[in-house]
């Protein structure tokens, strides 16, 4: 911006419809801004099935297990699958990266002095892109005409979650592992701190890790040796 800081447009939108429910400017991506604005959405129009983002922070990690992080916990928690696309391809979201073009365009050059102006603009961007431009892959129509608003609420509270019977339930302690029979450690995340993990016995030595009603990974207890140093999941068998 004019002000030599550089604004960063978190964009959401219904893949569906096309509706852009919001493109809201902040100074820097992090975890706080990013819920916040996400909490404001979800509260207006209700909470989806998935989310589809890119791996850039705070939506995705590569260095972490399923590409999970806080925010993606937060959404596992409300019902929420996330979905990422694969590493270096944009174009599995193409909509949406179509629509940060036209955005870019619209409001980049010249961009405004400081985050405030730069704000009205985004927000007069989103009311023209859901109720004036149509759309072809639309019949012509607006994304207005065409979103419906979803009929899962935004939950006062996290609701709480109960592991079948087949599972064994371990906390995840603050070094991000869950302790397996006394003596040794598996890393599961540090994003996961305090919460409580599923255990499902595959045979063989084998476990499988999930959060909630999502898949982390596996382990293999028979490779367990080392008591000082924790075991990492593994996403695939071989």
């Amino acid at each position: 911006m004019g002000n030599k800081i550089y604004c960063h447009p978190l964009t959401i939108a219904d893949s569906k419809s096309w509706f852009l429910f919001t493109a809201k400017g902040h100074y820097h991506e992090n975890l706080k801004s990013a819920k916040a604005e996400f909490t404001r959405v979800f509260i207006t129009f209700g909470i989806s099935e998935q989310i589809h983002t890119d791996n850039g922070s705070p939506f995705g990690s590569v260095r972490t297990i399923q590409r999970f992080t806080q925010l993606s916990y937060w959404f596992i928690e409300l019902g929420i699958t996330p979905v990422f696309s694969d590493l270096a391809h944009p174009e599995q979201n193409g909509r949406h990266e179509r629509m940060h073009r036209d955005l870019k365009a619209a409001f980049a050059k010249p961009s405004a002095y400081c985050l405030k102006v730069q704000q009205r603009r985004l927000n007069h961007f989103v009311k023209e892109y859901n109720n004036i431009r149509t759309h072809e892959a639309l019949s012509m129509r607006t994304p207005a005409d065409m979103h419906d608003f979803s009929t899962r609420p935004f939950p006062e509270r996290i609701p709480d979650f109960d592991y079948d019977a087949k599972y064994k339930v371990l906390k995840v302690t603050q070094n991000g592992s869950i302790r397996w029979k006394s003596y040794y450690w598996v890393y599961v995340t540090a994003s996961l701190i305090g919460k409580y993990v599923g255990i499902q016995e595959m045979g063989n030595g084998i476990w499988r890790v999930f959060y909630r009603n999502v898949f982390l990974g596996f382990f293999d207890e028979r490779y367990l040796r080392n008591k000082e140093q924790a075991t990492r999941l593994e996403i695939n068998l071989v």
